[in-house]
């Protein structure tokens, strides 16, 4: 093998092996706390090695199937739950096919709820400088006694906790409109999402998804970045396309300093199959113009299994990345320094965060029919430091203005529900 490359299999030796130059480096043993073998820890870094410690240790919080559990998309820590998202499933009811659901499971009790259930198809969330639960909905197009018409897509976002800062189940009425469309045009599907804390504004992918996988008409966007600025300072508020050239935009991140931004291409997989000419890769973009521009795009690692999907930073710039056979964990330059893998998971590890207070060290999983919380030694997640040095004002004023929303219940009376352009959405602009 080539000077520095990774070996899975040793032809001398079984298992795993790690490759330093032209010499070979056997990892040390990894013993697993809990549930040996669900969870394995592929080393190829001392690095690794620290970061896991000794005796690497994580907990499975939930388990089931990816239909009964769905953990996907939108990993975001909240009050003690790691808050997800699931796949479209189909559920027809009035004008729709398909609904999406969110979710919450409780770390302590180990207890699943569902939070919210809708047409519209979340998909990517994070939190935000406020505390708020900023959330891609996907969209998709109506039926039956709704020709023509779409559920909105486009970014929203919610408080997700009570008076008494409890994750609650998420009312229809309090959901708040950030934006739905750019010059015009409604956006493809919406992916993935991360606020900037140095100026409290909102980036994320638009991938067209939901038509590949038959939820949509053909797009109206091309597979693009977008920055939204929203409307404090401004006379109004501003979405602006910062890049693209893209396959299909998927995951994205902030570096620590937020000097940085990181976008996944997921290209090669084209939502009905496998391309093996598309792009698995990371791209690294240099944020210039005082948070408004992005420059100097490179390619900094291309996946060996599957497409790296979601993304999360330590504190420390390390990525972590969803890939098909679990997390690999590379360095800020795109160095592989090691996967934790995750057995008998479909489709591998979709979504990722990290906790923060008690469980800032832990990097909690989605893989479908699993949630699985590994404890990393050293470090944190970026965006838990981002939050606590971040001084904003309360964002419920000067992020977005709050609307009604058209849930099931009130898509059925149609109570709340408005017409925009054959869009059923929030009522009130």
């Amino acid at each position: 093998r080539r000077t520095g490359m990774p070996s899975d299999e040793s032809p001398s030796t079984p298992g795993r092996a790690a490759w330093v130059g032209w010499r070979r480096r056997e990892p040390p043993e990894k013993a697993c706390v809990k549930g040996p073998g669900r969870v394995t820890f592929d080393s190829r870094t001392a690095e690794f090695d620290t970061l896991l410690g000794s005796k690497p240790a994580f907990e499975i919080l939930a388990e089931g199937s990816a239909e009964t559990l769905g953990a996907h998309e939108g990993a975001s820590y909240v009050a003690s739950h790691i808050i997800f998202t699931t796949k479209p499933f189909e559920a027809p009811t009035a004008g729709a096919t398909y609904q999406g659901e969110i979710k919450a499971v409780n770390i302590p009790t180990r207890e699943v709820t569902t939070l919210w259930r809708c047409p519209n198809l979340a998909n990517g969330a994070t939190t935000g400088p406020d505390g708020r639960l900023y959330v891609c909905l996907q969209g998709q197009q109506a039926t039956g006694t709704l020709p023509g018409v779409e559920f909105l897509a486009g970014i929203f976002s919610i408080d997700p906790c009570d008076e008494s800062g409890r994750v609650r189940r998420f009312p229809d009425s309090a959901w708040s409109e950030v934006v739905t469309q750019w010059g015009g045009q409604p956006f493809n599907s919406p992916n993935d999402v991360v606020v900037r804390f140095a100026d409290g504004s909102i980036w994320f992918t638009d991938p067209s998804y939901a038509h590949e996988q038959g939820l949509r008409g053909p797009p109206a966007l091309g597979e693009w970045v977008f920055r939204h600025s929203p409307a404090a300072g401004l006379k109004r508020s501003c979405t602006e396309v910062v890049a693209d050239g893209f396959c299909r935009p998927n995951g994205l991140v902030f570096s620590p300093d937020e000097s940085v931004l990181y976008v996944t291409d997921t290209g090669h997989a084209t939502g009905h199959g496998l391309d093996p000419s598309k792009p698995r890769s990371i791209y690294a973009f240099d944020v210039t113009d005082g948070g408004r521009r992005l420059a100097n795009r490179r390619l900094i690692y291309v996946s060996d299994a599957g497409v790296p999907d979601g993304i999360k930073l330590d504190v420390h710039g390390r990525i972590y990345t969803g890939c098909a056979d679990g997390v690999h964990v590379l360095s800020p330059y795109g160095a592989l320094l090691g996967k934790i893998r995750v057995r008998g998971c479909e489709g591998g590890v979709a979504n990722l965060c990290f906790g923060e207070g008690e469980h800032a060290s832990t990097l909690f999983l989605l893989a479908e029919g699993v949630i699985v919380g590994v404890t990393l030694h050293g470090t944190s997640g970026a965006l838990a430091k981002n939050r606590s040095s971040a001084r904003f004002e309360q964002a419920s004023d000067r992020l977005c203005a709050p609307f009604a929303w058209c849930g099931v219940a009130s898509l059925i009376s149609l109570a709340f529900a408005t017409m925009r352009g054959g869009r059923i959405g929030p009522g009130g602009e």
